[in-house]
């Protein structure tokens, strides 16, 4: 039983720490000894929480190492074969195989745990990414994973992960998901057709709230977003290297509250300006206002970062909620595939 299993936990002087992972959970043991002498794996500098999260994440991954003086993060696929004590410093855990966990219904701890899921199809999913194939820049299913079609996203000061909910943001400017994403200025050429898509849960409160936006973090201004304003309606911008500006806001009808809903929706970039129509929980709504600007200035690096969930603007509040799934693609989706899309990250 459950209670068995975790009074065997503590008299053996284990930590069973289980967090939410694609097909159940991941359970991990902390080292007191067989610890690594010189880590040389992927090195990271996320908080300490996000440690295991991020080796969770990983089906590579087995052993998560963190030094508690340095605040560095190491990912190990193996055992090391060089090994000691781990000391004070080093906070080491080992993600145990399926077969080293004997219990059938272990327990789940942390507040990203959740009490049950609904099972993902993953041949559903490969079916939507295999039509759409010759679209997909970018596609990412927090539920599942933060890495999809090439490009490895990094949580930042992300704790909670479930295969229910996806991965939840706490609204603070530190808090998103991070792509590099250099070059990407050439999808967002004058002429080049684009789409964006996500899905979330949150709110629609009375503030603009960021969902997307690809900048460069050393001149944040001006960056091409995707944002929920405080009215409930959807805004985008993008933003060309020639310092053309251009903006489109869609009426969604958002409620005004503090009420969190699972809400989708999508945008086209016909190469000279948004389409008219967007993607809203399944309908296609109307756009309200568009405008073009010119502004002076470098944005050769405009594109080079992708965060979701901020916008580094003091105008537009981080993201509060859950981030499902987020995708860009090339070309215009129309209400059939951006339905698809919806369908498989609601599995």
């Amino acid at each position: 039983s459950s209670v068995i299993w975790l009074t065997a936990c503590a008299f053996s002087l284990v930590l069973c720490q289980s967090v939410a992972l694609e097909h159940g959970s991941a359970v991990f043991e902390l080292l007191t000894s067989d610890c690594p002498t010189e880590p040389v794996m992927l090195r990271l500098w996320p908080p300490k929480p996000e440690c295991s999260l991020l080796c969770t994440l990983s089906s590579e991954c087995r052993l998560s190492v963190y030094l508690t003086d340095r605040a560095v993060c190491y990912r190990l696929s193996a055992m090391p074969t060089s090994t000691g004590s781990c000391g004070s410093r080093m906070v080491a855990r080992r993600k145990l195989l399926a077969s080293e966990t004997a219990p059938s219904n272990p327990v789940t701890v942390g507040p990203s745990a959740p009490t049950s899921a609904t099972p993902a199809s993953s041949l559903s999913e490969a079916s939507v990414i295999q039509n759409l194939s010759s679209n997909f820049v970018l596609w990412y299913n927090f539920k599942k994973s933060f890495k999809k079609l090439l490009y490895q996203a990094e949580p930042v000061n992300v704790t909670e992960q479930s295969p229910v909910d996806g991965v939840r943001l706490q609204g603070s400017s530190g808090s998103y998901v991070k792509v590099s994403t250099a070059e990407f200025s050439k999808y967002f050429a004058f002429g080049k057709q684009y789409s964006m898509f996500f899905q979330g849960k949150f709110s629609c409160n009375s503030v603009d709230k960021c969902i997307s936006s690809f900048l460069d973090v050393n001149n944040p201004t001006n960056p091409t977003d995707l944002y929920i304003k405080s009215d409930g309606n959807i805004k985008a911008r993008v933003q060309f290297t020639s310092g053309t500006y251009i903006s489109k806001t869609w009426s969604s009808g958002c409620a005004g509250d503090s009420v969190e809903r699972l809400m989708s929706f999508g945008i086209n970039f016909g190469g000279t300006d948004f389409v008219f129509n967007a993607y809203y929980n399944g309908s296609m709504i109307n756009s309200i206002d568009t405008s073009t600007s010119v502004f002076g200035g470098n944005f050769i690096n405009v594109h080079n970062n992708l965060l979701i969930g901020s916008c580094m603007s003091a105008a537009i509040q981080p993201f509060d909620g859950w981030l499902q799934c987020w995708a860009l693609l090339t070309g215009n989706l129309d209400a059939a595939q951006f339905d698809q899309l919806r369908n498989v990250c609601s599995l």
